[in-house]
């Protein structure tokens, strides 16, 4: 009876240990992706506002900042959407299902034009705001 008192626990031990693990990788996928999306509303925000400004008087000082802060935070998005994108398809190189991988991708690639988009519009504004 001891010895099978003393088996049991290690029989829990052993299904313990086969519990789901979270690795490493998908922790930082999700960090990764809950930034792209804060990032990406943040350049939404940041670009109504502009747009919202030049119906409601900015003065001219704020437009040029708020177009400063929606390049930075469009390149941040840009940054963030590169790492996205490689670390789904290093994901999907470990894991073989290539499905929620695959929207994932075309989600950031998504971003990733936005992205470049904004920082094109942004700079274009605002040379053109300050004279080329």
């Amino acid at each position: 009876m001891k010895q099978e008192k003393q088996a049991l626990p290690s029989q829990e031990n052993q299904k313990n240990s086969k519990k789901k693990r979270i690795f490493p990788y998908t922790i930082l996928g999700k960090l990764i992706r809950n930034s792209i999306i804060l990032d990406f509303l943040i350049c939404i925000l940041l670009f109504s506002l502009y747009l919202i400004g030049n119906f409601q008087d900015f003065t001219d000082s704020t437009q040029l900042r708020l177009l400063i802060v929606l390049s930075v935070t469009a390149a941040v998005l840009c940054i963030l959407s590169f790492l996205g994108i490689v670390a789904e398809i290093v994901f999907v190189f470990m894991k073989s299902r290539k499905t929620p991988a695959f929207f994932s991708i075309v989600l950031f690639v998504f971003t990733l034009i936005i992205g470049f988009g904004l920082i094109g519009f942004a700079t274009v504004i605002r040379r053109i705001a300050v004279g080329i």
